[in-house]
């Protein structure tokens, strides 16, 4: 793929790991999904291409990185901060659990429903991860500080492609799920999902297409579930 993406024209990813090491979860896109099939991995859910790294386009969103990054304010480095989820945290889906389940506490709901909901999200944060680990190795896409050094990030370098954001796919999918699990909380979970995918581009380690299809990309997944939650005898 790397190969493909040159011959383009492109720039490609290039871990910014020092020393270099193999880039995190290259297979992770093949994995088998609970909710949709391999093929719709490959055609239906994966995000259309990103700009190209020779475009206006993408020169525009590397700017705002760095204008982002370079004055940045007190309240977007402590969301920048909250949703960190990295290594040794309860990552991205781990942090999507948290607010569900603080939710359904609240709700006072069974047992069993407790464990539907959570199956249902769950499939989904899996589902989402997949869609979005096969776009990072399809696409192939470089980070913001690989293409300008003025840009320093505040969460540290993820070792993957830029495109598109895992924390923006798994948040758009977990948005749509407790949207239609708490349908009085959605502005609140749409809200938290948007702030999530933000983030990133706060951090310095995303451009905003990576956030904006990445939502996209987690909002469609979200639906597989919502659709199996229809029809699974417990509405």
């Amino acid at each position: 793929m790397k190969q493909t993406t040159i011959a383009k024209g492109e720039i490609p990813w290039i871990s910014q790991e020092n020393p270099v090491r193999p880039p995190m979860l290259p297979l992770f896109g093949k994995v088998k999904p609970f909710l949709l099939t391999t093929a719709e991995v490959e055609s239906v859910l994966r995000p259309i291409p990103p700009p190209s790294t020779s475009s206006a386009q993408f020169k525009k969103e590397l700017e705002e990185v760095y204008q982002v990054t370079a004055h940045l304010t007190r309240e977007q480095e402590s969301i920048c901060i909250a949703w960190a989820d990295g290594v040794r945290t309860y990552t991205p889906p781990g942090h999507w659990n948290y607010i569900a389940s603080e939710d359904f506490v609240h709700q006072r709901i069974s047992e069993v429903r407790w464990a539907r909901n959570l199956a249902l999200l769950n499939m989904a944060l899996m589902d989402a991860a997949i869609v979005c680990w096969s776009a990072k190795y399809y696409y192939f896409n470089p980070r913001p500080m690989q293409i300008d050094a003025r840009i320093k990030t505040t969460v540290g370098v993820p070792n993957f492609p830029a495109y598109v954001s895992g924390h923006s796919t798994i948040s758009g999918a977990s948005a749509a799920v407790l949207s239609h699990l708490t349908p009085s909380r959605s502005a609140h979970y749409y809200s938290l999902a948007r702030e999530a995918s933000e983030s990133r581009i706060y951090g310095g380690i995303h451009f905003r297409s990576d956030c904006e299809e990445g939502l996209k990309s987690g909002y469609k997944v979200g639906d597989y579930a919502v659709k199996r939650a229809l029809i699974d005898g417990a509405e």
